[in-house]
């Protein structure tokens, strides 16, 4: 037996304008893409990973603030972009935290609706370095030759 879902007026309000906040407050995925790969001058993209992860690897030109620096750096954010937040993934809730911490400081933000291993998995563009200390930006790829000059397993392909 199935229950039916009823719900009451003041109910579907509240459900609406959730979903009418949800969509002022999430940038998608493929809004950030375009952005990135169009150099906007007006998107701020905010890294809240911590500072060793956003070393490793983070989306082609984002700025790192982990979460537990934004109340002392907020001030070092421009007023004329569009800030978005992102962290680890998809459900890691640091870009969430983040964007609330900069608004409640009067800082219009946004979060991404998916993180780092989503962007890198989609293969958008990202600055890396590798294990040996070299900038790679673009197409790269990191990990071992073999004497044959070819790819061991385990090399990570960087887009």
């Amino acid at each position: 037996m199935s229950k039916s879902l009823v719900m009451v007026r003041p109910d579907l309000i509240r459900l609406k304008e959730y979903f009418e906040l949800r969509l002022l407050a999430v940038k998608q995925l493929a809004d950030v893409v375009d952005s990135v790969k169009h150099d906007n001058p007006d998107l701020l993209l905010l890294d809240l990973r911590d500072k060793e992860d956003y070393q490793r690897g983070h989306i082609k030109g984002a700025v790192s603030m982990p979460l537990e620096e934004i109340d002392k750096r907020y001030q070092e954010l421009p007023r004329d972009k569009e800030i978005v937040a992102y962290c680890y993934n998809q459900y890691c809730h640091l870009s969430t935290l983040g964007a609330l911490k900069l608004v409640e400081h009067g800082i219009p933000a946004k979060e991404m609706n998916v993180g780092w291993k989503e962007w890198v998995s989609a293969g958008q563009p990202i600055h890396s370095k590798s294990a040996d200390g070299l900038d790679c930006a673009g197409n790269c790829t990191i990990g071992l030759l073999d004497n044959n000059g070819n790819r061991e397993s385990g090399a990570i392909p960087f887009r």
